[in-house]
């Protein structure tokens, strides 16, 4: 379990990097925190009410993930197929 919570997290930051490193590429007059690509796979980009750093970004995003990956392991373990 703590594995695969692990994994989510992991899942997280990759993504969180991979739009990190996206938006050092686009130019300055690119706003892409409206796009919904972004506002699905990071959820940290919906902070609007203050000025987020790239690093608060990326830790706000794993940990997102991490609570997505333990709110779902309950119901993984009910949709696994039992194995005797």
């Amino acid at each position: 379990m703590k594995r695969r919570i692990g994994l989510w997290v992991l899942a997280g930051f990759a993504v969180a990097c991979f739009w990190v490193i996206f938006s050092l590429i686009i130019p300055r007059g690119v706003n892409f925190g409206y796009w919904p690509i972004t506002s699905i796979t990071a959820p940290a980009s919906l902070l609007r009410h203050r000025p987020v750093t790239w690093y608060e970004f990326i830790a706000l995003n794993a940990a997102i993930y991490g609570l997505a990956g333990l709110a779902m392991e309950p119901f993984r373990r009910l949709w696994r197929p039992r194995l005797r």
